[in-house]
């Protein structure tokens, strides 16, 4: 089968691309981590994935101090070693730096590529996916906030009968879920809290029409399940988790999927001179998460590991 030329020539951004994966879907996975999020939350993992334009990280432990990244920059900023929040509202993210670095300590975080690549790289795994029943994730960031781009590589990989799934925090006009329904096998749909009040200042964005877009699509016929990330101090009491299942469960959703607290997430932050909003919180127990886990089947859903 030949693609469609106008699917393969279609961009977007991404910041990573993980060829092997067993989490975000069943089976062995390719997952595909699209640029730019609509929400802020106080508690994401991967804050170089917030911005939809390419952004500098740097990895303060290949670092050797020399001062080279200053002496290349068009805006003259100090070292990466030395800059402050302040510096990077001036910083061009043009790159300059990254070439420049003899240690490796700097890296783009996004870049511009095309569907039809995106998509041959997932056709050379294809025998890993079939004997796992596994395929292509799409997340990010948000892979809807470039619907074109995500609705093309999902049908370029659908046509080679590979399997899609996407992780979404259902913060998208109806009709672009609606058409990548039509291209994807498994909605992966982040819930982050059942009260609009705390959702809004916890993610910066309105609850209704999220829950509005999970109950659509699951009357579409969808296959969707729903993805919780546990936060301690935000929505990770047993009573805020009791909340968010029957929400789900009130929508006609069966399986749900508690992620806990992501340790890693104040590292990824150094990496963009930004301070981690929530320096409490801590990864749960696997009891604690057993726990909340028994909470949700009380309310009649069935649980996937994360």
């Amino acid at each position: 089968m030949r693609d469609d030329l106008s699917l393969r020539l279609t961009r977007g951004t991404l910041f990573a691309v993980d060829q092997v994966a067993v989490h975000d879907g069943p089976g062995t996975r390719m997952t595909v981590y699209f640029k730019g999020c609509p929400l802020g939350c106080l508690w994401c993992h991967s804050p170089e994935s917030m911005r939809l334009q390419p952004e500098v990280a740097w990895y303060e432990l290949r670092c050797q101090a020399c001062g080279t990244c200053a002496t290349v920059c068009p805006e003259k900023l100090v070292p990466w070693f030395k800059q402050s929040p302040e510096h990077r509202i001036r910083c061009r993210q043009c790159g300059e730096c990254v070439i420049a670095c003899p240690a490796d300590a700097l890296e783009l975080k996004g870049y511009e590529t095309t569907a039809g690549d995106v998509a041959d790289q997932a056709q050379r795994l294809k025998p890993f996916f079939l004997r796992s029943g596994g395929g292509i994730t799409l997340t990010g960031g948000e892979p809807t906030l470039q619907p074109d781009f995500a609705y093309a590589l999902a049908a370029l990989c659908r046509q080679r009968d590979i399997h899609v799934a996407v992780e979404t925090c259902g913060c998208a006009p109806w009709d672009c879920l609606d058409r990548l329904a039509d291209v994807i096998g498994l909605f992966l749909f982040d819930l982050k809290d059942a009260s609009p009040a705390r959702h809004k200042r916890h993610t910066g964005v309105d609850l209704a029409p999220i829950l509005d877009n999970l109950q659509r699509l699951v009357a579409r016929g969808a296959d969707v399940v729903v993805r919780v990330p546990v936060i301690p101090g935000c929505n990770g009491s047993p009573a805020d988790i009791a909340a968010i299942a029957r929400l789900a469960r009130d929508r006609g959703v069966s399986r749900i999927s508690l992620l806990p607290f992501n340790p890693a997430a104040p590292g990824k932050y150094a990496w963009l001179r930004q301070s981690f909003p929530l320096t409490d919180a801590r990864r749960q127990s696997d009891d604690e998460m057993q726990a909340l886990e028994a909470v949700v089947r009380e309310a009649g859903l069935t649980v996937l590991p994360p």
